[in-house]
């Protein structure tokens, strides 16, 4: 819950530095969030573990709010680095930039910068493939959006689609995570204007070929590698397509997250994105239920063997599951609706199979469920994480 409010001036030339939970509205003169300017009267507002730069270059008054542990600080100048500055410099009309670096790095944060900066001259399409802490899909999902107006935070886009993988991290199934990155380039070929984030994982042999064969699928007209010194495989990749390598420094100014944090935030963003849910019933034979990563694996086989290793770990609530039926514990396994070409139409929790042979879906998607592809997290009816299975793979 947010306090009461407080009134901050911020100096000519300064930055209030927002560190979620937190919320703030301009009252007076012109702010800059990562070069969006806020309307007057505009709210932000910084998630927990986030923090959004408030810039303004003559003075301004901002209306605070802070929630528990959220905090408000004010710093000289400008968090944006000039390197920033001078990349959108180096993009022509036509682009495709991909930022490459290490968790919190500021990866987020440059492609919000380089959105809010390029959007104008065209509608511009954001890719992100952070499967673990992704800004414009589930946690589990390779998304896209598209805008041509800056917003304060890559989250305010609407995705525009979802594409499954079912794990959240792609060092577990590394040809997975490139088949699903293959299906969403297919979708973009030709687009001109596109942003790519990736993800974190890049200190390992395996990690650096694996984002050398993503800047191969998407084949950018530049490479951003934040903080990075060795490039190794992913600078050969870079060589093969043609694209200009910049290499940058690591901003000053960058929240750091713990595994608990992050494991926090993938849950507000199940919230996000299962907010609304109903349990649906529907006869087994009237729907196709797969395994995302164990395609050839029978659902029931699949379903049987997620709640035995539940059991074996003594996970709270399993003692309620009735055969292969999960919803009277309030447990199901985070899963992906109508499956085209690589693309969800929605997102739901399988929650098993009841006595009487009906499905039990959990989701907020309206329309008709002809299928369900099953992912690898078990999460309760309140979206919090569970247990992580690790299903064999095909």
């Amino acid at each position: 819950m947010l306090t009461e409010a407080h009134n901050i001036q911020i100096s000519p030339r300064s930055t209030l530095i927002l560190k979620g939970p937190a919320s703030a509205r301009v009252l007076q003169g012109a702010v800059y969030v990562y070069g969006h300017s806020l309307g007057q009267r505009e709210r932000v507002v910084a998630r927990p573990w986030k923090s959004l730069p408030l810039y303004s270059e003559d003075g301004a008054v901002v209306e605070v709010l802070l929630g528990e542990n959220g905090a408000a600080e004010i710093v000289e100048g400008s968090t944006i680095p000039e390197e920033w500055s001078e990349i959108t410099s180096r993009i022509g009309h036509r682009f495709r930039v991909m930022v490459i670096g290490r968790v919190d790095v500021g990866k987020t944060s440059l492609l919000t910068y380089l959105y809010n900066r390029l959007s104008p001259g065209g509608e511009t399409i954001v890719v992100d493939l952070d499967v673990g802490q992704s800004e414009l899909c589930p946690p589990t999902t390779m998304g896209l959006a598209k805008g041509s107006r800056p917003a304060p935070q890559l989250s305010d886009l609407k995705p525009e689609a979802i594409y499954p993988y079912g794990y959240t991290s792609p060092s577990y199934s590394i040809r997975n995570s490139l088949k699903t990155a293959n299906e969403l380039a297919s979708s973009i070929k030709g687009a001109g204007r596109v942003l790519i984030n990736t993800d974190g994982w890049i200190d390992h042999e395996s990690a650096r070929s694996y984002k050398a064969q993503i800047i191969r699928i998407f084949r950018p007209s530049h490479v951003v590698f934040i903080g990075v010194e060795e490039v190794g495989e992913m600078g050969e990749a870079s060589d093969e397509v043609g694209c200009e390598v910049i290499r940058i420094s690591e901003p000053g100014v960058v929240m750091s997250r713990d595994q608990e944090a992050r494991r926090q935030i993938r849950e507000m963003n199940y919230t996000r994105f299962l907010r609304g849910a109903r349990l649906i019933s529907t006869p087994r034979r009237w729907l196709k239920i797969t395994p995302l990563l164990s395609e050839t694996l029978p659902a029931e086989d699949y379903l049987k063997t997620v709640i035995r290793e539940m059991e074996d770990a003594a996970v709270e609530r399993t003692p309620l599951i009735d055969g292969l039926d999960m919803s009277d514990a309030g447990l199901g396994i985070l899963s992906y609706v109508n499956v085209q070409d690589g693309r969800a139409q929605g997102l739901a929790l399988f929650m098993g199979i009841d006595r009487k042979g009906l499905t039990r879906v959990y989701t907020p998607y309206e329309g008709p469920i002809q299928a369900i592809e099953i992912g690898a997290l078990v999460l309760s009816s309140g979206f919090k994480e569970v247990f992580i299975y690790q299903p064999p793979l095909d």
